[in-house]
């Protein structure tokens, strides 16, 4: 489905690149049709100073809902589900789209987790994931500084350089967060990838290492993996 880029309401500045780019497609796979499960939602669908851009998804969908283990509540999707996405609590083909925001960095188990949205997932439904890119200089760092660092260091440093809370700040596993890794394990689960971009980071991490991560940030792939898989149609599945 193609959306009127015009009607989105997005603000076009480069803080909030990285966001409205994964709204963006959210909105291309939303019909007044669709059921939506936004799966380790958190609070909120994207971060602040977007509520207009998160209502105006929730308000373009028949149903939203929201899943996460440890969150009771969430900003714009007034139903939610207390839930793990290793079992999800939703009969199969529940679903015409799934999205998953910042959150199979966190997985221990990511084929586990694939399998199951997989499951609630309609014949034709789309799985969209939003996460940091491995390769990266930033996250490979931090990937590196949970090998070495007590974990209260490296929270101290996540928090220096993004603001987030710290009850915001979970522990990073990185099971699944190259293009290769990401692909092989949506693959093995029975969906088929249909777009996988590295989106480009807009500014560095740290004000005092600016000089120098503005050098990484060419030399480097993207800090973010936007991908896309879908679910075998019907036809499809009988077919194969």
């Amino acid at each position: 489905m193609n959306v009127d880029v015009n009607a989105i309401p997005v603000t076009g500045k480069s803080w909030s690149f990285l966001s409205e780019a994964y709204a963006r497609l959210i909105a291309d796979h939303l019909t007044p049709e669709s059921r939506w499960l936004d799966a380790g939602s958190g609070y909120r669908l994207l971060e602040g100073r977007l509520d207009p851009l998160e209502d105006w998804l929730v308000a373009r969908c028949d149903m939203a809902v929201a899943l996460d283990v440890t969150i009771s509540k969430h900003l714009n999707i007034p139903r939610f589900v207390c839930g793990s996405l290793y079992g999800l609590p939703f009969k199969e083909g529940s679903f015409d789209l799934v999205t998953c925001n910042m959150v199979v960095e966190h997985l221990a188990e990511p084929t586990d987790a694939i399998a199951q949205i997989a499951r609630v997932l309609s014949p034709g439904g789309a799985f969209i994931i939003n996460t940091p890119n491995l390769w990266n200089y930033g996250i490979l760092g931090n990937a590196v500084l949970t090998k070495v660092l007590p974990e209260r260091l490296r929270l101290r440093m996540v928090r220096a350089s993004d603001q987030r809370e710290p009850d915001d700040i979970f522990p990073v596993r990185y099971r699944a967060n190259t293009v290769r890794r990401l692909v092989a394990q949506l693959e093995a689960g029975g969906l088929t990838v249909h777009k996988c971009l590295q989106l480009r980071q807009q500014r560095p991490f740290f004000e005092a290492t600016a000089p120098l991560e503005k050098l990484l940030m060419k030399v480097t792939p993207g800090v973010r993996l936007l991908v896309c898989a879908h679910k075998p149609a019907e036809g499809a599945v009988r077919s194969a």
